[in-house]
């Protein structure tokens, strides 16, 4: 179904707009490489990030093509599902849309998180209170997140070029602290190849917990890597397809250069019991290692910007999906309107009261991690499905983006790959540490919320005149 309603998303972005805006994903992995790190030491934690990221930046042609096929269409991958698998099976729509809302949503009271611990550690060092309320749990970090996530959460109720705008200055900011991570091996004398060589020494031994272990960190990190297909969310916002080209296939290769220079970087500064003690604030002694102890106000602050962006990313992207939604007739009517800025206002404060609730219920961004890939992994597999499915059912719909068919098996690998991580990681996720049942309850209670007030809309549409907004 098109509902005419998207066009009223304003038609003016340039790819640039959108790539500044994916550059949060790159810094995203200063919100969790530390647990990485700490965990499976800097080789494991170097192939894991850089193998994911080739993973998403490949992900991105296949999301491409489907994208250009339906230009009128918000949501991005949400929307590569829903056409997908309509014929086949029409709950995959609200479950694929709402668990690719879920992952970028949740992603706000990760990134919080984070920032509010990165200033604890950096500057109120001191303050390590916690109150335990029932179920909540309250410190400095939760407070600090809350008060990042209503700030930008206003920011982005003006207009998506104002989140641009402010992620462009952001994203210029965010790349000298991965610079310096990058040159660190060369300048840096705290930086030692040493660190690698101990790990590669050490005996490998490639048993069925290995690969669960494997398998679970891919699970966790897959946003981290995946989510620069978030520029095909923004499809009837481009100038022209030209845009969403470009801004798919430069943010996905962008991405893997910054986690490789990262990863390389932090895992010949840092031992890994030092992350693992510290997986927010280890990053303070890294800059202190290769710049000096003078300089760490200034690099935590830009590696702040950094997570800052991923605010700005998360609201913008997520409130498309969710509005992409309700235009399709996935979820209740209420959230298919657009605010006098001509953005998802609603949609957008829906997410603010699900992360604030998450902020002080789930407090280790990790554990966050877990309840937000359940339903973002979940989408992943639904999408590349669905360009298969595509292909399948509608091989004469015209493809302004048409891929070669040797993409036909490479998605069924992928395809074939993604479940196998959602699956293992679901259930294993207390192997990383930081989830467990209440983490795996909360993504799955979400997803099936999906398929609730899907049967609500299904009920508005036959009663509209009780409906009206």
């Amino acid at each position: 179904m098109n509902n005419n309603n998207s066009q009223h998303l304003q038609q003016t972005l340039r790819w640039t707009d959108a790539f500044a805006l994916s550059m949060a994903v790159s810094g995203s992995i200063f919100a969790s490489f530390g647990f990485a790190l700490g965990v499976l030491g800097p080789v494991g934690a170097l192939a894991l990030w850089v193998g994911s990221a080739v993973i998403g930046a490949c992900q991105n042609w296949i999301f491409l093509e489907v994208s250009a096929m339906f230009p009128d269409k918000p949501g991005g991958i949400a929307m590569i599902a829903t056409e997908g698998w309509r014929r086949r099976c029409s709950l995959v729509g609200p479950l694929a849309s709402f668990g690719y809302w879920l992952g970028w949503s949740a992603v706000l009271s990760i990134v919080s998180v984070s920032a509010g611990a990165l200033i604890q550690a950096q500057w109120f060092a001191s303050q390590a209170w916690v109150y335990e309320l029932g179920p909540l749990s309250v410190g400095l970090p939760q407070l600090i997140g809350a008060g990042l996530l209503l700030l930008f959460w206003q920011f982005n109720r003006l207009g998506v070029h104002m989140a641009a705008s402010v992620s462009k200055y952001m994203g210029a900011l965010l790349l000298v602290p991965i610079l310096v991570l990058a040159v660190s091996p060369v300048f840096g004398e705290g930086w030692s190849f040493a660190r690698f060589r101990h790990a590669l020494d050490a005996p490998l031994v490639l048993d069925w917990t290995f690969w669960r272990t494997a398998l679970v960190w891919l699970f966790l990190v897959s946003w981290s890597a995946y989510g620069t297909e978030m520029c095909a969310a923004f499809g009837p916002e481009y100038r022209s397809q030209r845009d969403m080209r470009l801004a798919l296939l430069t943010s996905g290769s962008y991405t893997v250069l910054v986690f490789a220079a990262v990863a390389f970087g932090l895992g010949g500064l840092v031992d890994r019991e030092a992350a693992l003690a510290n997986p927010s604030g280890f990053y303070i002694d890294a800059f202190n290692a290769v710049v000096g102890n003078g300089f760490s106000d200034f690099f935590i602050a830009a590696l702040l910007v950094g997570l800052f962006m991923g605010l700005n990313a998360a609201l913008a992207d997520g409130s498309r999906a969710l509005y992409g939604m309700a235009l399709e007739g996935l979820t209740i009517r209420q959230l298919g309107t657009l605010n006098k800025h001509q953005v998802p206002g609603r949609c957008m404060s829906v997410a603010v009261v699900l992360n604030l609730a998450m902020i002080f219920l789930l407090s280790s961004p990790l554990a966050m991690l877990v309840t937000a890939n359940i339903g973002y992994l979940v989408a992943i597999f639904f999408a590349l499905s669905g360009f298969i499915l595509l292909r399948r059912d509608a091989p004469d719909q015209p493809r302004p983006v048409r891929l070669g068919r040797g993409w036909i098996p490479v998605a069924w690998v992928l395809s074939l790959f993604t479940g196998v991580v959602v699956v293992v990681g679901t259930a294993s996720a207390e192997l990383a540490g930081y989830g467990g049942l209440k983490e795996v309850a909360t993504g799955i209670g979400i997803l099936l919320l999906s398929l609730v007030l899907y049967a609500i809309r299904r009920l508005q549409d036959r009663h509209p005149l009780h409906n009206a907004i």
